[in-house]
Protein backbone atom coordinates (compact mmCIF):
# COMPACT_ATOMS: atom_id res chain seq x y z
CA UNK A 1 0.00 0.00 0.00
CA UNK A 2 1.26 3.44 -1.15
CA UNK A 3 0.62 6.71 0.87
CA UNK A 4 -0.18 9.70 -1.09
CA UNK A 5 2.93 12.82 -1.19
CA UNK A 6 2.36 15.10 1.57
CA UNK A 7 2.59 18.97 -0.19
CA UNK A 8 5.06 21.38 0.75
CA UNK A 9 3.96 24.36 2.90
CA UNK A 10 4.72 28.05 2.69
CA UNK A 11 3.23 30.19 5.86
CA UNK A 12 3.48 34.04 5.05
CA UNK A 13 2.88 35.77 7.76
CA UNK A 14 2.43 39.56 8.55
CA UNK A 15 6.11 41.59 8.93
CA UNK A 16 6.74 41.76 13.15
CA UNK A 17 3.74 39.31 14.17
CA UNK A 18 4.59 37.34 17.64
CA UNK A 19 2.06 34.94 19.62
CA UNK A 20 0.38 31.87 18.36
CA UNK A 21 -0.38 30.78 15.10
CA UNK A 22 -3.54 28.50 14.79
CA UNK A 23 -4.83 26.84 11.54
CA UNK A 24 -8.03 25.20 11.36
CA UNK A 25 -8.60 22.27 8.75
CA UNK A 26 -11.31 21.17 6.82
CA UNK A 27 -13.45 23.93 7.95
CA UNK A 28 -17.00 24.04 5.70
CA UNK A 29 -17.40 26.92 3.69
CA UNK A 30 -13.82 28.56 4.04
CA UNK A 31 -11.61 29.16 0.99
CA UNK A 32 -8.98 26.10 -0.03
CA UNK A 33 -5.32 26.75 0.34
CA UNK A 34 -3.65 28.18 -3.04
CA UNK A 35 -0.67 26.86 -4.58
CA UNK A 36 2.89 29.06 -4.89
CA UNK A 37 5.56 26.73 -6.79
CA UNK A 38 3.72 23.61 -6.25
CA UNK A 39 3.21 24.13 -2.18
CA UNK A 40 0.23 25.26 -0.15
CA UNK A 41 0.41 28.44 0.75
CA UNK A 42 -0.97 29.48 3.97
CA UNK A 43 -1.54 33.28 4.24
CA UNK A 44 -1.96 33.96 8.18
CA UNK A 45 -3.74 37.25 8.77
CA UNK A 46 -2.63 39.59 11.22
CA UNK A 47 -4.94 38.19 14.30
CA UNK A 48 -2.62 34.62 14.20
CA UNK A 49 -5.86 32.43 12.87
CA UNK A 50 -6.54 30.78 9.43
CA UNK A 51 -9.59 27.98 8.45
CA UNK A 52 -9.66 26.37 5.15
CA UNK A 53 -11.83 24.13 3.64
CA UNK A 54 -8.28 21.99 3.05
CA UNK A 55 -7.52 19.27 4.79
CA UNK A 56 -4.36 18.73 6.54
CA UNK A 57 -1.73 16.37 5.53
CA UNK A 58 -0.30 14.77 7.77
CA UNK A 59 3.34 13.55 7.80
CA UNK A 60 6.99 14.84 7.29
CA UNK A 61 6.35 18.20 5.63
CA UNK A 62 8.57 20.39 4.39
CA UNK A 63 7.48 23.49 6.13
CA UNK A 64 8.92 27.63 5.18
CA UNK A 65 7.72 30.05 7.21
CA UNK A 66 8.20 33.63 6.01
CA UNK A 67 7.41 37.59 7.43
CA UNK A 68 5.57 39.22 4.23
CA UNK A 69 7.80 42.21 4.03
CA UNK A 70 4.43 44.17 2.27
CA UNK A 71 6.78 45.20 -0.59
CA UNK A 72 6.65 41.64 -2.14
CA UNK A 73 9.51 40.51 -0.57
CA UNK A 74 9.72 38.04 2.33
CA UNK A 75 12.18 37.36 5.10
CA UNK A 76 12.38 34.06 5.88
CA UNK A 77 11.43 32.58 9.63
CA UNK A 78 13.50 30.25 11.44
CA UNK A 79 12.11 27.25 12.62
CA UNK A 80 15.22 25.95 15.25
CA UNK A 81 13.32 22.31 15.84
CA UNK A 82 14.16 22.01 12.16
CA UNK A 83 18.08 22.20 13.13
CA UNK A 84 18.13 20.78 16.50
CA UNK A 85 15.93 18.13 16.20
CA UNK A 86 13.72 17.20 19.33
CA UNK A 87 15.67 19.07 21.51
CA UNK A 88 12.66 19.93 23.96
CA UNK A 89 14.58 23.01 25.29
CA UNK A 90 14.07 24.95 22.26
CA UNK A 91 10.49 26.41 22.77
CA UNK A 92 11.90 27.56 26.34
CA UNK A 93 14.91 29.59 25.00
CA UNK A 94 14.87 33.35 24.02
CA UNK A 95 16.41 33.45 20.95
CA UNK A 96 17.82 36.53 19.17
CA UNK A 97 15.67 36.90 16.50
CA UNK A 98 11.85 35.84 16.17
CA UNK A 99 11.60 31.81 15.36
CA UNK A 100 8.78 29.32 15.17
CA UNK A 101 8.15 27.21 18.56
CA UNK A 102 6.20 24.43 19.59
CA UNK A 103 4.67 23.10 16.12
CA UNK A 104 1.66 20.68 17.56
CA UNK A 105 -1.94 19.74 16.58
CA UNK A 106 -5.21 18.76 17.99
CA UNK A 107 -8.45 18.91 17.58
CA UNK A 108 -10.90 21.63 18.33
CA UNK A 109 -14.61 21.80 18.32
CA UNK A 110 -17.05 25.00 17.58
CA UNK A 111 -20.48 25.79 16.14
CA UNK A 112 -19.66 24.02 12.84
CA UNK A 113 -18.65 20.61 13.68
CA UNK A 114 -14.87 19.16 15.42
CA UNK A 115 -12.05 20.34 13.19
CA UNK A 116 -8.40 19.51 13.21
CA UNK A 117 -5.88 22.08 13.73
CA UNK A 118 -1.95 22.35 13.82
CA UNK A 119 -0.57 25.56 16.17
CA UNK A 120 2.78 27.53 16.42
CA UNK A 121 4.43 30.04 18.20
CA UNK A 122 6.19 32.85 16.02
CA UNK A 123 8.43 34.93 18.26
CA UNK A 124 11.82 35.06 20.56
CA UNK A 125 10.31 33.44 23.48
CA UNK A 126 10.05 31.36 25.16
CA UNK A 127 7.02 30.02 23.58
CA UNK A 128 5.13 29.82 26.94
CA UNK A 129 1.70 28.18 27.06
CA UNK A 130 -0.64 27.76 23.64
CA UNK A 131 -3.40 29.47 23.81
CA UNK A 132 -7.21 27.06 24.79
CA UNK A 133 -8.83 27.80 21.43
Amino acid sequence: MTSAAVTPCVYVLPAGFTGWVTVEFAVPGAPALPREEGARLLRVPADGRLATSSPQELGIIDHHYWFDDGDGSRTPIDDPAAHYGADPGVAERRHDQPVVLGLHTGTMSDAGGTHVFERFYVGTGPAGDPPES
